[in-house]
């Protein structure tokens, strides 16, 4: 994007963009604007200045990277964040999706302190409702849903698992039908509106296909709806960990092992068969690098329990899951974006309606 130089805080830089998008936006295919939203912690800045060149624009970092085009020359990326909330912010883009998978999503792969803002799947069901709301003549011209028996009662086969991809003129009509006949409530939506075209989705992207003030004060505002219980998940997270604390007993120093684990509650009972392809769905996804180690599982009443890596970034846990829940036990280096991104991939993967909280802390005598 072609900012001018200055000193700006997110919704002043935000103005820039929709006050003059043929400037901002000259010479870049497609035009339109993504936006990102990560949760953060303190260092989050200086992990941008160690693996991009930045420029500080007041509250707005601009941080520049490299990819390869389709003809294999470099070229750079641009991208700028600014702090949505505290904890909390928000990335925006006018680059090509191959420039953000080059760039940009290994922004937050091997980070510590940056991970990508889920959306769950309660909340973004809040969000459609929102703009359906707003705009009576809304349009949905492409949806993707999936089956969430705690959102959505369903008339055909209700034990069934299903995901539904739809394409058409009328996908408003469509998205109430499906969720009726099927349960599958919507996970990414594609709107169309005379003055605004936007797409969102539950990995917490947002595409302005039009970039103008309206599209952004939609952006605003759905994003004030879900926030409170991302926020609320990055708590967790951060309180799921392993340390060790020192106590002097007498005359001696000893270091207590000191564990907080978690646990997801399922909204539906979970198969062995479901374990399973969880698994392998995580092995197979582009996205999530996963590993798990001794595997054991046993059919009849699920009893399943693994130890998993983040290959990324070291993080080390173990899981243990019955029908209802999974226990996560903290064991090495395991920060809050590998718990957020493991919690996203049951969200994706397993169980779309689950929720995680902190299960209990203990300490070792």
């Amino acid at each position: 994007m072609h900012i001018p130089e200055g000193q700006y805080n997110l919704k002043e830089f935000c103005r820039v963009i929709f006050d003059s998008p043929e400037r901002v936006l000259d010479g870049y295919h497609g035009q339109r604007i993504k936006s990102f939203l990560y949760l953060s912690d303190d260092g989050w800045r200086d992990y941008l200045d160690e693996h991009y060149e930045t420029e500080e624009l007041g509250g707005i970092t601009k941080f520049v990277g490299e990819y390869r085009n389709r003809k294999g020359a470099e070229q750079p990326a641009k991208f700028y964040a600014g702090q949505y909330k505290d904890d909390l912010q928000m990335v925006l883009t006018a680059e090509t999706e191959e420039a953000i998978r080059q760039a940009l999503r290994p922004v937050s792969e091997h980070s510590d302190c940056l991970s990508p803002m889920p959306i769950m799947t309660e909340d973004f069901q809040t969000m459609n409702e929102i703009v359906l709301s707003t705009y009576d003549d809304m349009r949905i011209s492409e949806f993707k849903s999936k089956r969430v028996p705690s959102l959505a009662d369903a008339r055909t086969r209700p034990d069934v698992d299903r995901e539904i991809e739809y394409k058409g003129a009328d996908g408003r009509d469509r998205l109430d039908e499906f969720r009726d006949e099927y349960g599958v409530v919507p996970t990414r939506i594609q709107y169309e509106h005379e003055n605004v075209s936007i797409r969102i989705d539950t990995s917490g992207k947002f595409t302005l296909e039009t970039v103008n003030k309206e599209s952004f004060n939609i952006l605003f505002d759905l994003l004030s709806e879900v926030v409170v219980n991302v926020l609320e998940l990055l708590d967790v997270a951060n309180q799921i960990k392993f340390e060790k604390r020192e106590v002097v007993p007498g005359n001696l120093k000893i270091q207590v092992p000191e564990v907080s684990s978690g646990e997801i509650d399922f909204d539906q009972q979970v198969s062995l068969m479901q374990a399973e392809n969880f698994i392998k769905g995580t092995k197979n996804s582009d996205d999530l690098n996963f590993s798990f180690t001794d595997v054991t599982k046993q059919a009849g009443s699920l009893d399943f329990s693994a130890q998993v890596t983040d290959e990324n970034r070291g993080s080390l846990f173990n899981v243990s899951a019955t029908e209802e829940s999974m226990r996560i036990v903290p064991k090495h280096d395991c920060s809050f974006p590998s718990l957020v991104e493991f919690y996203l991939a049951v969200i994706q993967l397993l169980d779309g309606g689950a929720e995680m909280r902190l299960y209990e802390s203990q300490s070792a005598a």
